[in-house]
């Protein structure tokens, strides 16, 4: 039953809690653990099984009316979309989004190519632009912890990736109020780094120590997996431990302008801040975004 002020409908939310059902149990609590949400108690008695109630869980527990909590949840509902979403054509993936698809129209919500659950009327084309200087703003924050960290050895010394990432995060934390979030689910995937604003995706990241020419290929495969129509701004972040880095970025830049989705590189921003930009197409999966630019910041650290 609705109460008084819910932005997203019982009804609707009984589509997503029968869409469940289809999701791996781990996925599912994945994509409520990644919005923000813990799970409560629920009552007893109620039909399905471990996922739907899982769901429950998590579902109970959110206050339907409050706008913050809604657009959380809303990114939980995408993250859902994702995940069942078929890598091939399914005329019964497409039914099965239509039917969705009504039932958020109801509430004022559409769904985006994307899988954006929008505010009907809510995009904006500044937003194109907003978000593209947020991107930059991410990357020179990011420059900046790079810079930050190959000064202080004692402090990255044997740190593997996931604590190097975490020291990442809280720069862009900084700065973005929290909006930076690690292992998050975007696209067919969990991110390194995400940082998300309203319901624009702002930067994707994927970390890797450095490990040969292998790893940069197969991290920009991971890249071109994460992003969608609506998150194209991604960067590649390699930790290089060594007392002669030169040869290595040169190597990992050859390595990025030999993959195969490669259009152009931009060195504008090489001699002053060690920054090189790719132009890349996708990877053609539905879905996926056709294009997207790729920032590698090389980090030489203890």
């Amino acid at each position: 039953m609705d109460a008084a002020g819910d932005k997203v409908s019982a009804r609707t939310r009984n589509r997503m809690r029968e869409l469940s059902s289809a999701i791996k149990l781990a996925d599912l609590d994945a994509c409520w653990a990644a919005g923000g949400f813990t799970r409560v108690p629920v009552p007893e008695g109620r039909s399905g099984g471990a996922r739907k109630a899982l769901f429950d869980s998590y579902a109970d527990g959110v206050s339907w009316g409050d706008e913050e909590e809604v657009q959380r949840a809303l990114g939980v509902f995408e993250a859902m979309l994702r995940r069942h979403r078929p890598d091939e054509p399914s005329p019964y993936w497409e039914k099965t989004l239509a039917e969705i698809a009504e039932e958020f129209a109801h509430d004022g919500y559409e769904i985006s190519p994307s899988l954006k659950i929008l505010g009907i009327g809510d995009w904006r084309p500044e937003h194109a632009r907003e978000d593209d200087l947020a991107y930059k703003e991410a990357l020179r924050l990011l420059r900046g912890a790079r810079n930050q960290m190959e000064r202080l050895h004692r402090l990255t010394k044997g740190m593997v990736e996931e604590r190097l990432r975490d020291i990442l995060l809280v720069a862009l934390n900084a700065y973005f109020e929290g909006r930076g979030t690690g292992e998050t689910y975007n696209g067919d995937g969990k991110n390194d780094i995400l940082v998300r604003v309203g319901e624009r995706n702002i930067l994707i990241a994927e970390c890797k120590i450095w490990d040969g020419a292998k790893s940069i290929s197969d991290a920009l495969d991971q890249l071109f997996r994460y992003v969608d129509n609506g998150a194209t701004r991604t960067a590649l972040i390699v930790f290089f431990r060594t007392n002669d880095p030169g040869p290595l970025i040169a190597r990992a830049v050859d390595a990025i302008e030999n993959h195969p989705n490669h259009e152009s590189t931009d060195r504008t921003l090489v001699e002053h801040h060690q920054q090189w930009s790719f132009k890349n197409h996708g990877n053609g999966n539905p879905g996926t975004a056709t294009r997207a630019t790729v920032a590698f910041i090389p980090f030489v650290i203890a």
